[in-house]
């Protein structure tokens, strides 16, 4: 075997037709050994560095997002995710990359780095791709597994703390205000309420928030801490947030309910504590023009709720809300609510955000 800078002596019995070498001359080589590889090899992994503790292993399926470094094996460099600021994503185990990669990134561990080296024949052959990556060439990856998920997944919730007394859990229609710090996989920090000295306040329910935050804060109690981890499809998803939140990025919350206020039953933005006065319309016409103009409505029922006697759906605009019932009643459109227009709604069955 010829090694590295070996001269190499070939004897007269080469023969190059048509050269310049004379006959019956010995030739000396300066030989460097780039690379060689057998048929029969596998990928090879080393180097690795798997953190502790690992979870959960990727399998065929998963979708992986992964930085990583291209070389030769003499060290010559071809390519790098890092110098486009981003990461490769793929799924593995399903013929999306070389075959030598969609082996050597199953069995990874979030976190994880190991060097992967692949023969040609698990790569690009012995075409090679061109300019960067000549015929025949063994490759070495150096990978950085960032994150991984499945389509499949759900949110995982894990409680971290809960208090003794929970009488209230909150559900669908809820009005909450949590605290949470929000990072990625790889811990890279996202936001925190706490910069803001205030917490984060939504309807459970009203879309508000992706939907896995929605799974993570459900039947949660007051004082309730939880690390949920969210998948990119209950997530920000192949788009991700600018600037923010990485396509495909799996979300990792640590949150904790500070406060909640039950909401009304499902569909209703507005309902009675007390029985309705019989004399609802008469009451709302203060000026007593028989008609009952936008002003009016929304003042009664600001009152109402005021008083303690009506309660309209928290954490939405209530004037927005107002203003809808008040279309609501105004069957014609023309800006006003005529004594016929109310008894006429009074008669149809109770629609949810209906005097």
């Amino acid at each position: 075997m010829i090694s590295d800078n070996e001269e190499a002596k070939y004897n007269h019995h080469i023969l190059y037709e048509g050269s310049d070498i004379p006959g019956q001359a010995s030739l000396v080589f300066d030989v460097i050994l780039l690379d060689l590889h057998n048929p029969r090899d596998g990928i090879t992994v080393t180097n690795q560095k798997v953190p502790e503790p690992c979870m959960r292993k990727s399998i065929a399926g998963d979708f992986v997002r992964y930085h990583y470094n291209g070389s030769l094996l003499d060290g010559t460099f071809f390519d790098s995710s890092y110098s486009r600021n981003r990461t490769y994503d793929t799924y593995v185990g399903r013929g999306y990359v070389i075959a030598g990669m969609d082996e050597g990134l199953i069995g990874v561990c979030v976190g994880e780095r190991r060097t992967i080296t692949i023969p040609p024949h698990l790569a690009y052959g012995e075409e090679g791709t061109g300019t960067k990556i000549p015929g025949s060439a063994v490759l070495v990856f150096d990978v950085h597994i960032i994150d991984f998920h499945n389509p499949s997944d759900n949110t995982q919730i894990t409680v971290t703390y809960k208090p003794e007394t929970c009488d209230k859990q909150a559900k669908k229609g809820d009005f909450v205000k949590y605290h949470y710090n929000a990072s990625l996989m790889d811990g890279t920090v996202i936001d925190s309420t706490h910069n803001y000295g205030k917490t984060y306040d939504i309807v459970l329910g009203a879309n508000q928030v992706v939907p896995g935050m929605e799974d993570g804060l459900m039947n949660m109690c007051v004082g309730e801490k939880r690390h949920i981890v969210i998948p990119p499809h209950l997530g920000y998803g192949e788009r991700g947030v600018t600037d923010e939140v990485p396509g495909s990025a799996v979300l990792v919350f640590d949150i904790e309910l500070i406060d909640m206020e039950e909401g009304l039953p499902e569909g209703y933005m507005f309902i009675w504590n007390d029985d309705v006065s019989p004399d609802l319309f008469s009451e709302m016409d203060k000026n007593d023009d028989k008609q009952v103009e936008p002003s009016e409505f929304t003042d009664y029922i600001l009152r109402q709720v005021n008083d303690g006697k009506g309660r309209l759906a928290p954490g939405f605009d209530p004037y927005r809300i107002i203003d809808n019932m008040f279309s609501n009643q105004d069957r014609n459109g023309d800006g006003k609510i005529t004594e016929a227009e109310f008894k006429l709604k009074a008669d149809e069955a109770a629609a949810h955000d209906e005097l």
